[in-house]
């Protein structure tokens, strides 16, 4: 059992292995990345963080975001995006993803 551990860690330890293996992830995760849609990126999105949404016609609605479908984000407009105030969600909006120009989250929260 010891002497198995031992080629293996021997094995990592090869640089050229290594590196051949740094470059397989980085090939793979340039391709997840190719592949990632938007809505994809909204997904990856906690549910209940506070953002700020841009649309098309100039809309800013900063809210939580409480669920993302195939065609439409539903965002929770709050009073404030800071402390107990952002519990309290004032209105609910759909915002169809089409329309949204930047999803933008609040820094510190």
């Amino acid at each position: 059992m010891d002497d198995e551990f031992w080629e293996i860690a021997a094995g990592l330890r090869d640089d050229g292995l290594e590196a051949e293996q740094r470059e397989e992830a980085r090939a793979i995760v340039a391709t997840g990345r190719a592949r990632r849609t938007f809505v994809g990126v909204l997904r990856a999105i906690s549910p209940g963080e506070v953002v700020t949404v841009t649309t098309v016609d100039g809309t800013l609605v900063t809210g939580r975001i409480l669920g993302v479908g195939a065609d439409t984000v539903c965002v929770g407009e709050v009073v404030d995006g800071a402390g107990t105030a952002r519990r309290r969600v004032v209105r609910r909006h759909d915002v169809r993803v089409e329309t949204i120009v930047r999803v933008t989250r609040d820094p510190g929260r």
